[in-house]
């Protein structure tokens, strides 16, 4: 869940569904929507703060944050890329040629 909570903020920030100074539901709020453990959504929350997509004002919220958004997508591609290499390393490691692979691929 808590990859879950940073990819789904990071992504409403990236495709402009969370504008820019957008407020985010409270911890407290997000945990109850999403029934999972407040720790998991503030350890989210404050990952994606440490990562600069965020911030907090304390009595007031916590906002989207994009000054650099060319920055934030860079770095969510690559780690999209990275994830996309592993899974094609095992698949190719399990026995899929690589023709399938670029078939499949061609496909979508």
């Amino acid at each position: 869940m808590y990859e879950q909570i940073i990819d789904g903020i990071r992504q409403a920030a990236l495709n402009g569904e969370i504008p820019e100074n957008g407020q985010l539901p409270s911890v407290r709020q997000l945990s109850a929507d999403l029934n999972v453990s407040a720790i998991t959504t503030k350890r989210a929350y404050m990952d994606l703060e440490r990562e600069g997509l965020i911030y907090t004002v304390p009595g007031k919220g916590t906002f989207i944050r994009l000054n650099d958004v060319s920055k934030v997508r860079s770095d969510y591609h690559r780690k999209q890329l990275d994830e996309f290499s592993e899974n094609v390393r095992q698949l190719l490691e399990k026995g899929i040629s690589k023709d399938e692979l670029i078939n499949e691929i061609n496909k979508l």
